[in-house]
Formats: C-alpha cells, structure tokens, sequence
C-alpha cells in the first residue's frame, strides 16, 4: 500500500506521521472486455486550515460513493503536507459518474469548498476493465501538475460542476 508523510508540527519538535492512501475499493465485478469511464483529480487546497473540514467532507463522499449506482471503484490519496488530495473513480458510463456529481451531498460539498481550493485539474478518459486496477502513478499521471506535459488540462467549467 503506498504510504505518505507530512510534518506535524508541535510547537519545537517536529514528528512525521505516516498517512496511508485509501486504496482502490471496487465496488462490482470488472469485465476485462469492456471499456468503462474514469475521472482523475487533482485538488489542492489554498491553505492548511481547509484540510480537517475536507477530510470531514470526504466521510460524505464516501458514505455517498458506498451507495452509487453505476460505480466501479474509487480510491483515494492525500498528500497533507502539500495540502493535495487526488482521487480516481471508475463509472460504468458517463451516465453515471454524471448522476452521482450532481446528487447530493457531493453537490453541496463541492460548491462549499470550491473557494477554498487552488487550480484543480480533472481528466476524464475510457479504460480497458483488464488495466483495473491502476497504481497510484497510473492512476495520477494525467492530473500530477499544472504544467504536466501530456493529456493533462485545467479544469474547465464543465468539470467545476463535478
């Protein structure tokens, strides 16, 4: 599993904790013949004080996701120290991934902290069910930087309203 580490600060000393990275959940069986429809994110916070509020939200999410129709799988990763939180789902189609971005409370939560984020980045893609699972470098290589070379692209308003 991968594992991350962020510096905690308490008054003089300094301690590293490490924070392990939600690995993929797969929520239904994959078919290795068929085609499904991904989304990577990227999404950084503006300032460390949004990170416990965030990570509140993400419980929503997930009790959310637990529920969804259409989801294949998702997983999740934060790398607290650079206030950056990735995500990767997969959705039988467009459909889908479309229902659960617009029901609540993603909806509400993502209209909430959207001031409090920095320039996210979102891909949307086709994948073979025979490439699931992805590690975490597959699964962030689209959405790693602003200036990733690549597939890569900011977000667009469409992609602001998942």
């Amino acid at each position: 599993m991968d594992r991350l580490s962020y510096h905690w600060l308490d008054n003089t000393t300094e301690r590293r904790t490490p924070v392990p990275a939600l690995p993929w959940t797969q929520r239904q069986a994959v078919d290795p013949g068929r085609y499904y429809m991904a989304m990577a994110s990227r999404l950084p916070l503006k300032r460390r004080r949004s990170i416990p509020g965030f990570l509140r939200a993400t419980l929503a999410i997930r009790r959310q996701l637990a529920r969804a129709d259409g989801l294949v799988g998702y997983a999740l990763d934060a790398e607290l120290a650079r206030k950056t939180f990735w995500t990767f789902s997969v959705w039988q189609d467009q459909a889908s991934l479309d229902a659960f971005a617009a029901a609540d409370p993603h909806r509400a939560i993502i209209r909430r902290l959207r001031p409090l984020m920095g320039q996210t980045r979102f891909e949307f893609f086709q994948i073979p069910g025979s490439d699931l699972p992805l590690t975490w470098d597959q699964m962030k290589a689209s959405v790693r930087t602003p200036d990733n070379p690549g597939s890569a692209r900011p977000a667009t308003d469409e992609d602001r309203r998942h």
